[in-house]
This record gives C-alpha cells, structure tokens and sequence, in this order.
C-alpha cells in the first residue's frame, strides 16, 4: 500500500513543472531560457511579465498583458493579475472607445489529493470578448479554454514587445500569429530578438 501511494504522488509531481508549466502527456519538459524570454510551443504561447500578447479569431482581436505573477504557500500555488481589451468591431483599432476592458485575477492552486481524486480548484480562464484562453501560469496562454478539448479552435496568438495599448497596431508588419499545430516545436525567443527572427529550438 505504502509503495501504491508512493507511486501515485510521484506521478502527481510529474503532470506539474516550476516555473508555471502545466505540461500534457506529450510534452516534454523544457525549461525556459529566462524570464524575458517568449517561447512558442505546439500548444501554447508564453510572454514575459508587462508584455502585449494579441489574439485573433477570425476578425475579432484581443490584447491581453499580464500585470503580476507570484505563488501562494507553496512554489506550485501560482497566481497572476491579467488586463485585457477586446475589440470585436472587426477594425482591430484599440483607441477607439466600444474596446472592452477587463481587469482579473487568475489562480491555479497546487492539485490537492492522490492520482484521479486529486483536484485543482481556481481560476484558470483568461477572457476577452468571446474568446476564452487557458492559463497554467507565469505568461502561459493557450489557444484554447480550460473547458475544451486540446485542439484548433481559429485561435491565433501574436506575442509582441509592446507594454501599452497605445501602441498596438495589429498591422505591423513584424507581427507574426500563431495558430494550434501539434507538430510544431517549442522555441524560445529572448524579448528582444521577437522581432529579429532569432530564437533557440529545443
């Protein structure tokens, strides 16, 4: 019974990864270059603290930009502040004054219990507008809600160097979306070489 219970926390202590990573089954665990630093992954798109991410699905555009990260009693008790602004007037301009304004907290407590009765319980769902992305900590943003099954849903992430909504101009040319492709790999990207086309696979 002993060694039963053993077994179960240690694979408990697998499905989670420091620095915020909720990894799925068929990832591998990879650690980030550094906390300025943008990785691309099949899934998911991750942005450092004060940074713009943008958000397309079809005509309809989001900008989210995570204000606070921190953990609770434990180094797996993640939480994070987050502001975004949904524009869904298909012209993608955030000065004008129909953008909606979203001011929240996220939280992804560490799963409390053993194996498939363990369970998680916060908020983990960043929203804007009509579209609902899945955070699992620090700057991780999936291209799909905590409710829905891992796949393409239209979604695409923009990652980008901007720190305020005055300066989002979704035609820029250096902007490059990302959409859902579970062949993809995972790149990391230091900030400053977003817009350089540089990065490092791993």
């Amino acid at each position: 019974m002993k060694t039963l219970v053993m077994s179960l926390c240690f694979l408990i202590s697998m499905v989670q990864t420091t620095g915020g990573e909720v990894l799925t089954s068929d990832q591998k665990q990879i650690v980030p270059l550094g906390p300025n630093d943008v990785v691309i992954g099949p899934n998911a798109v991750r942005v450092p603290l004060g940074r713009i991410s943008l958000v397309r699905k079809n005509k309809e555009y989001c900008a989210v930009i995570f204000t606070g990260f921190w953990t609770g009693k434990t180094e797996e008790d993640w939480y994070a502040t987050y502001e975004s602004y949904y524009q869904g007037d298909k012209t993608g301009d955030f000065s004008n004054r129909n953008v909606q304004f979203r001011k929240e907290k996220l939280s992804s407590p560490k799963p409390r219990g053993i194996g498939r009765f363990a369970f998680s319980f916060g908020n983990r769902d960043v929203l804007c507008g009509s579209v609902t992305l899945e955070w699992t900590g620090k700057g991780w943003l999936y291209f799909y809600g905590s409710n829905q099954k891992e796949g393409d849903y239209g979604i695409e992430l923009a990652p980008t160097k901007w720190t305020d909504i005055s300066q989002v101009n979704i035609l820029d040319p250096r902007l490059r979306w990302y959409r859902y492709d579970q062949e993809r790999k995972r790149v990391n990207i230091p900030i400053d070489q977003l817009w350089e086309d540089k990065g490092t696979e791993k």
